[in-house]
């Protein structure tokens, strides 16, 4: 009896350690199976990206209805963010339920967007029209590259969009696409913005609350987009009103 307990011990033993070796392969199994289900996940964000800069996105001077304005000094800027959801409502409106191509990845993206950037326009503070303002000052550029736009679609969603407001206000202030839409990045990194849609007087006093810089500066909207200005420095101004 005294040589049966170290070999029944021993044989214990052997068993627990392939019960720990066997319960570890599981573990070590069910993180790679939660790996591997991810990858396509990330697999469909990329493919949808580069969806959006796939096709012709570039803009023509010439189509666009308020033209040309190369010799408006610019005196500030204009930080303008639109309400995504309100955005993609009235694509579908405006063409029987459907999203129009240049569209597709803002509305009909894997992801919901809420406040995006629709653009940073150089101002003139004189301006009583759109085309008093500057627009297009180094004429009808060519598209910007894909890889450009890729980079800068989660805040600005839209190849078309990005393009647009490249040629049309950003070439006004800026000498290449890249620092113009970094810049637009920036000012849109540093607020805090709602999740949800507001009225103007409750989206005004919601932003200066959360956003210290915006304290007792005027603020403008139209329905479903706010504007925050800047003067030169890039020091938050009051918005002509």
């Amino acid at each position: 009896m005294i040589g049966f307990y170290p070999i029944y011990f021993m044989k214990l033993t052997k068993k627990m350690i392939n019960l720990l070796i066997f319960l570890f392969a599981i573990i070590v199994s069910y993180f790679l199976n939660q790996q591997e289900k991810s990858k396509p996940a990330q697999t469909t964000t990329s493919n949808t990206a580069q969806q959006a800069v796939k096709n012709s996105y570039d803009i023509v001077m010439a189509d666009d209805k308020y033209g040309q304005n190369a010799t408006a000094p610019v005196d500030y800027y204009m930080l303008v963010l639109s309400w995504s959801p309100s955005f993609c409502e009235a694509q579908r409106e405006k063409n029987n339920g459907k999203i129009p191509e240049k569209a597709t990845y803002q509305c009909s993206s894997y992801k919901k967007f809420g406040w995006v950037i629709h653009g940073l326009w150089a101002q003139n503070k004189n301006a009583r029209t759109v085309e008093d303002h500057p627009r297009f000052c180094q004429g009808d550029l060519p598209s910007v590259s894909p890889q450009i736009i890729e980079k800068y679609l989660p805040e600005s969603p839209g190849a078309s969009l990005l393009q647009g407001e490249w040629e049309k206000h950003g070439a006004c202030a800026f000498n290449d696409p890249e620092s113009y839409f970094a810049k637009q990045k920036a000012l849109f990194d540093d607020l805090v913005l709602p999740d949800t849609w507001m009225r103007n007087n409750e989206l005004f006093r919601w932003m200066r609350k959360n956003n210290p810089q915006l304290d007792r500066v005027y603020l403008g909207a139209s329905k479903n987009e706010l504007y925050i200005c800047y003067d030169k420095k890039w020091n938050v101004m009051d918005c002509p009103r």
